[in-house]
């Protein structure tokens, strides 16, 4: 995440959609995609500029626009780039909700996610499909059938989640 002139952050985002996955840069004066994602709720497009497609098959599309409007219903997954900067929050922690860590499983349209969902101690998986915000955080995660991409964090769309599940340590993917 680059901070620009006049408090503008750029933050290098790849965004899955049903049939493509698009790889840019987002303009934003917020310095987490969460916050942007939340105060835009209700908003239903934003633009990714210096942009990349690939389509289902994985292989580059050679287009001649580097800027695509991105209609947010139909995103599944965002998975921000950006390096992760860990500021220190000493002073700031009365602010966050304290939450604890879950290993899950989750289908998300074509996509299969694992990683750590972030639960208030107390709540059920259940609560966090009935929040209303429309992306939930998915951290450490990975796509299951993608062992070249690392462990990142996720933005999932809630409204395309078709299934969640626990998982035990040492389960293993057949």
């Amino acid at each position: 995440m680059a901070l620009d002139e006049g408090m503008t952050y750029s933050m290098p985002l790849e965004v899955y959609l049903q049939s493509a996955v698009v790889r840019g840069i987002l303009g934003t004066n917020q310095d987490r995609l969460s916050n942007y994602l939340i105060l835009r709720e209700g908003d239903e497009v934003f633009s990714l500029r210096e942009a990349t497609l690939e389509g289902p098959n994985r292989k580059p599309v050679a287009v001649s626009s580097d800027e695509y409007l991105i209609y947010m219903q139909e995103v599944f997954l965002i998975a921000d780039l950006s390096p992760q900067f860990r500021t220190e929050q000493s002073g700031l922690d009365h602010l966050y909700v304290k939450k604890e860590s879950s290993k899950a499983l989750l289908g998300v349209g074509p996509f299969w996610l694992r990683g750590n969902i972030h639960l208030i101690p107390g709540s059920a998986m259940h609560d966090l499909l009935m929040a209303k915000t429309r992306f939930i955080p998915v951290t450490d995660a990975t796509l299951v059938d993608r062992a070249d991409v690392g462990p990142r964090t996720y933005l999932v769309n809630r409204t395309k989640i078709g299934f969640i599940t626990a998982v035990a340590e040492g389960l293993e993917e057949l």
